[in-house]
């Protein structure tokens, strides 16, 4: 007797927060991959310079 509601309801809880899980994931991938910035002012070209 571990989990302290009806079974479905923590079913649907479970469903529910596995799929935000999932796509921040997918959305870290996304932004990670194709992060769509392309200003060369932008404070991440000073970071990611080859000569650092």
């Amino acid at each position: 007797m571990m989990m302290g509601g009806p079974f479905l309801g923590n079913l649907v809880v479970i469903a529910i927060v596995g799929a935000i899980a999932i796509a921040c994931f997918a959305a870290m991938f996304v932004m990670l991959f194709r992060p769509g910035e392309e200003d060369t002012t932008h404070p991440k070209y000073q970071v990611l310079r080859d000569d650092r």
